[in-house]
């Protein structure tokens, strides 16, 4: 089953299809379906490719990675010693003919931080062997930040050289509901603010079992798909986790300020930064401006799947499966407090609903900043607005609610009041809510525009 991915397979096939020489570059976040999307691709293909994966903190394997990726496509006539890059390219080159070929390096990240020197290689290469040939290369890499560097920035080796990049995200809620396309749209969103958006975590859920059912057998069970995931990915990072394990706990139990994080760490504000930055640097924080100051920022875990694992199993991982089983876990660490968890990634769910909506020229405004609002009354109290849209003479602020209480007369009257502290012309008000809302609120507030869980998801 191919989900999702069907313009970067058609990029892929419209580079393949080019009479030359082309280089591409696809890269995104571990797990989010790169190595999916590349091996569908060639699927009968018809050329010759050799394609092999860099090893991490070892070029002399990653070397005969692809001396035996090399071989196995292009069988040597005799013994032939490929000890360095650039006799394999050089193998590589004197094996082609007028045919098409593709060549495939993907994870060259780890090969850019263990060989400083490999950028420049793969320059030359292009421009002294490979530029007046009929091959594909595509290069394939997980750390966004050094394929930036060492591919797109303008002062790498290899700027210019690409001929065009594909940066895969994680797929939205919509595009991830089609994983499980007969849950109701509740589950639906249940499903995506635990799993997330990424290929690989989209891919273990059975779709015929409840998302209970699923967060047992796939996250909580030992040898589980998912049950060594965060552990996995880590040690992929980092040589030592504890700490930014530690950290990632903090935030995930709604400490987000760096005050906030520094003393619930117990560890030196400078230590902290330095962690912080490097989990920024990698993606899987985010560090938000929330007002004008230098020091109104917040930091948020960026994965869904490792929100809900820090929240809910890191801390009592050593008793799971020795002192509880998977189902008594779930029933007693988990069950009561899901809702709650979910109902804050349901305001990232009505983001992107009010992106789409703007993408698609279905506002009256067109956005030029978006995300949560937080602001200050003038007594001193602070709020925050859930959904947040504005541009020059317009805001749009949206209240979330994921709970099975109708939305009342108090909580439009707190929305209200919040927005009073924007300043801008004129401004929409939202109302997303998993259950309905009362008549009196509409009677009272008319100029509402409500979005249920079925708009959320219609085409």
């Amino acid at each position: 089953m191919f989900i999702g991915r069907e313009n970067e397979l058609a990029i892929l096939k419209e580079s393949y299809r080019f009479n030359g020489f082309k280089m591409v570059v696809v890269y995104g976040q571990r797990r989010v379906g790169k190595s999916y999307l590349l091996q569908h691709f060639f699927r009968n293909l018809d050329a010759k490719v050799v394609a092999f994966q860099a090893i991490a903190n070892d070029v002399s394997l990653s070397i005969e990675t692809f001396r035996d990726a090399l071989f196995e496509v292009y069988p040597p006539e005799y013994d032939i010693n490929l000890d360095t890059w650039k006799k394999c390219f050089q193998y590589f080159v004197g094996q082609l003919g007028d045919d098409k070929a593709v060549i495939c390096i993907d994870e060259i990240n780890y090969i850019f931080k263990e060989d400083p020197t490999f950028a420049s290689l793969l320059q030359s290469v292009i421009e002294n062997q490979l530029k007046e040939k009929n091959v594909l290369l595509i290069v394939c890499g997980s750390n966004v930040t050094t394929i930036e560097e060492e591919i797109l920035a303008d002062n790498s080796p290899l700027y210019g050289r690409r001929n065009l990049s594909i940066k895969l995200q994680e797929f939205d809620y919509r595009k991830a509901a089609e994983f499980y396309p007969n849950y109701s749209h509740e589950d639906k969103v249940i499903a995506y603010s635990v799993f997330g958006g990424k290929g690989k975590n989209l891919s273990c859920i059975d779709p015929s079992k409840s998302i209970e059912e699923n967060i047992i057998d796939q996250i909580l069970t030992p040898g589980g798909p998912l049950a060594d995931e965060i552990d996995l990915l880590l040690k992929d990072d980092f040589r030592e986790t504890g700490f930014y394990k530690e950290l990632l706990y903090i935030m995930s139990m709604g400490n987000t300020s760096f005050g906030d994080i520094v003393n619930k760490s117990g560890q030196s504000s400078a230590k902290v930064s330095i962690y912080l930055e490097k989990l920024i640097d990698l993606r899987m924080v985010e560090k938000v401006r929330i007002g004008s100051k230098k020091n109104d920022v917040r930091y948020f875990i960026q994965d869904n799947f490792f929100s809900f694992y820090f929240r809910f199993v890191y801390k009592k991982r050593g008793i799971l499966n020795i002192l509880v089983a998977p189902k008594a876990f779930y029933d007693r660490f988990i069950k009561s407090d899901l809702y709650s968890f979910v109902g804050l990634k349901f305001e990232s769910i009505c983001e992107q609903y009010i992106i789409r909506k703007s993408y698609l020229g279905e506002l009256d405004f067109i956005p030029t900043e978006y995300g949560k609002y937080y602001g200050k009354h003038r007594d001193g109290s602070t709020f925050d607005i859930d959904v947040f849209f504005r541009d020059e003479t317009t805001a749009m602020c949206g209240e979330c609610k994921f709970t099975n209480k109708e939305f009342s007369i108090a909580d439009a009257d707190e929305l209200v009041e919040n927005a009073k502290e924007i300043s801008a012309k004129e401004i929409r008000y939202y109302v997303f809510s998993k259950s309905a809302v009362k008549d009196s609120v509409l009677q009272k507030y008319p100029f509402l525009t409500l979005v249920s869980l079925e708009d959320l998801f219609r085409e």
